[in-house]
C-alpha cells in the first residue's frame, strides 16, 4: 500500500469516518441507552466535577377554607460527578484516499475503533451496580420467570411505578429464560422476535435486554450480577474536550442526537510515519442517583 502524501492527505474526509463511528458507538451501547444522560459542549478537563443538581420533593397540604395555600422550598441536593475517565483509541492509516473509497474497509476501522471505547463505558456503569442496596436471585443459578417477578415486586416497593424499568440480563441468563417452561407459552405467542436486537421484552412490564458486559464476579459460585433499573438510578456524564485549532489538525466534537453520547474525533498527518493520525476520545464519569431505582439480580 502507498503511502499518502501531503497533498493526498488534504482529501480525508473526518466527517464521514465521523459518522460511521457515530453509528457504531450506538450499536454497541446497551446500559448507557438506559440510564440518565447529561452531555454538554464546552472546554472541560479530565478531573473537573460537576454538580448535578436533583430537586427536592413535595408534600400534600391540607387546603383549609379561607387560608392561603402552603407554599414549600423543597430542600435541592447535588450528585457530584467526576470527570475522571478520558479513554482514547489511536490509528494510522496510510491510505485515507483508498480507505474512503471502499466503505468497507472504513467501515471496519471505525468498528475496531470505536468498539473498546463502548465497552468502557458500558463497563463503568456496569460496576456501579456494587452501590445498589437491593437484590434478588441467587448467585450461581440462573434467573427464572420467578426471579423477574421478584425483581420487579422489589422496583414497585420502592415507589418506581412510572419511569420505564430495563432489566439488563446475560447471555446465559438470556437463554435460560427463553428456556424456561413457565415462559414457553409467551414466547410462542409473543409478536417480538426472541432476543432480537438483543431485546427480549417486554416480560412483566419490563422492557429487557442482553449484554454480555453483565459483570460476573468469580467465586464458587460465580456471580452474575444482571441489573433492573429506572433512568434515574445511575448518571453517564459525558464532556467535550477543548479543540485545537493549530495548522495541520482537524478536531472535532460529535454528539449522536439519539443517545446523547459524544466523542471527539483528531485527525492530523503524521509525517515521521507518512499517514493520517486519528484519534476517538471521549471525557465522561459516572455515579449512581437513586439506590431505590436500582435492582441486581443475581445468577
Amino acid at each position: 500500500m502507498a503511502n499518502v502524501t501531503v497533498t493526498s492527505a488534504t482529501q480525508f474526509i473526518p466527517e464521514i469516518w465521523a459518522n460511521f463511528a457515530l453509528e457504531a458507538l450506538r450499536k454497541r451501547i446497551v446500559l448507557a441507552n438506559l440510564v440518565f444522560r447529561d452531555s454538554d459542549v464546552g472546554g472541560f478537563t479530565q478531573g473537573d466535577i460537576l454538580h448535578i443538581p436533583v430537586p427536592g420533593t413535595f408534600v400534600a397540604n391540607n387546603k383549609v377554607a379561607n387560608t392561603n395555600v402552603t407554599l414549600q422550598v423543597p430542600t435541592d441536593a447535588a450528585i457530584d460527578v467526576t470527570l475522571n475517565k478520558h479513554k482514547e483509541v489511536s490509528f494510522l492509516v496510510e491510505d485515507p484516499v483508498r480507505a474512503q473509497a471502499n466503505q468497507d474497509v472504513m467501515a471496519r476501522y471505525v468498528r475496531n475503533a470505536i468498539v473498546p471505547l463502548a465497552e468502557v463505558i458500558e463497563t463503568d456503569l456496569f460496576a456501579l451496580y456494587a452501590g445498589f442496596s437491593t437484590s434478588v436471585g441467587t448467585s450461581g443459578t440462573d434467573i427464572t420467570a420467578a426471579t423477574v417477578r421478584a425483581a420487579f415486586n422489589a422496583l414497585e416497593n420502592a415507589n418506581n411505578t412510572d419511569e420505564r424499568r430495563s432489566l439488563i440480563v446475560s447471555g446465559k441468563d438470556a437463554m435460560a429464560l427463553l428456556a424456561d417452561a413457565n415462559l414457553a407459552a409467551y414466547f410462542a405467542n409473543s409478536n417480538t422476535d426472541a432476543i432480537r436486537q438483543a431485546n427480549i421484552g417486554p416480560l412483566y412490564g419490563l422492557e429487557i435486554y442482553r449484554s454480555n458486559m453483565v459483570p460476573v464476579v468469580a467465586g464458587s459460585p460465580n456471580s452474575t450480577k444482571n441489573l433492573l433499573v429506572t433512568p434515574d438510578a445511575m448518571i453517564l456524564a459525558m464532556r467535550s474536550l477543548p479543540l485545537n485549532q493549530a495548522p495541520g489538525v482537524d478536531q472535532q466534537t460529535y454528539a449522536d442526537p439519539q443517545s446523547n453520547l459524544m466523542f471527539r474525533m483528531t485527525t492530523s498527518y503524521n509525517p515521521n510515519a507518512l499517514g493520517v493520525q486519528v484519534t476517538f476520545d471521549v471525557l465522561y464519569g459516572v455515579a449512581e442517583l437513586r439506590d431505590a431505582s436500582g435492582v441486581v439480580v443475581l445468577s
